[in-house]
């Protein structure tokens, strides 16, 4: 029996091969990426934070150039000459460069993020009014994921003024207020006494906190200041198991934290 051969045009096949080698290529080469940079635990030499950082950055350099090769093959497939395109674009930058000029500043940024070491992925920062944990640093944009779950992407572009809270120690700050009835001297002792015990309570601690004394007058509290050294980014942590500690402390010695009361007057 014999059949006819069916002629299928390489316009048909050949791209959907290109873009099946495209993805595969790109499967691999992330693999090996994510193999290449897996963390040594043991390894204490190695900075993590930049490790992953680049880490991020070359698999966001692989997509874009895989797919650029891939677009230009495709095309390449179907008649139009990219030696040419390649070639005319050194004629026409300054049309392209007008046109993708964010982008050119995302990437920009991206690499001097990267190299001056402004953060990282881990880091605990806060870009304009938002505060939380960078998960990614891309050529195009930063992902940043607050510890109630949202995540920020902002354009690379868009990062002028970065706070880092991960770079170094960080400092836990508690104002706690007190009663104007209260005998100064008698808080002061019973805050000596809790601020010695508050570096073995809190692991996150390096040195024993320190009272400041009076910060200030409120209009119904004498507000004392207590601080803190800690590990970088365990601030927040810090602060909310020092102000625990601290009311429990004021509790056992019978001084009045004051807080915001109401009265209702009845008119009969």
């Amino acid at each position: 029996m014999k059949f006819n051969k069916v002629y299928i045009p390489k316009e048909v096949y050949m791209p959907i091969i290109i873009i099946l080698v495209t993805f595969v290529l790109e499967k691999l080469i992330l693999m090996i990426i994510k193999r290449v940079f897996k963390i040594n635990e043991k390894n204490t030499k190695l900075d993590k934070r930049r490790l992953l950082t680049i880490s991020s950055i070359l698999k966001s350099i692989t997509k874009y150039s895989l797919w650029i090769i891939a677009i230009l093959a495709i095309l390449t497939v179907y008649g139009v000459n990219t030696a040419a395109i390649i070639t005319g674009l050194g004629v026409v930058s300054l049309v392209i460069g007008l046109a993708f000029q964010d982008i050119l500043k995302d990437v920009l940024v991206g690499i001097t993020i990267l190299f001056d070491n402004q953060f990282a992925v881990g880091d605990v920062v806060k870009i304009d009014d938002f505060t939380g944990t960078v998960i990614s640093v891309g050529l195009k944009s930063t992902r940043i994921q607050a510890y109630t779950g949202e995540i920020e992407i902002i354009s690379n572009r868009n990062i002028s003024k970065v706070i880092n809270y991960s770079l170094d120690k960080t400092l836990a700050v508690v104002d706690l207020p007190v009663s104007y009835e209260s005998d100064l001297d008698k808080v002061e002792k019973a805050l000596k006494v809790s601020v010695a015990t508050l570096k073995e309570k809190i692991p996150q601690l390096l040195d024993d906190a320190q009272i400041l004394g009076v910060e200030s007058l409120d209009d119904s509290a004498v507000i004392y200041r207590i601080t803190g050294k800690c590990k970088p980014a365990a601030h927040l942590a810090v602060q909310r198991m020092m102000r625990r500690e601290l009311k429990q402390s004021m509790d056992k010695a019978g001084i009045k934290i004051p807080y915001m009361q109401i009265e209702v007057h009845n008119e009969k």
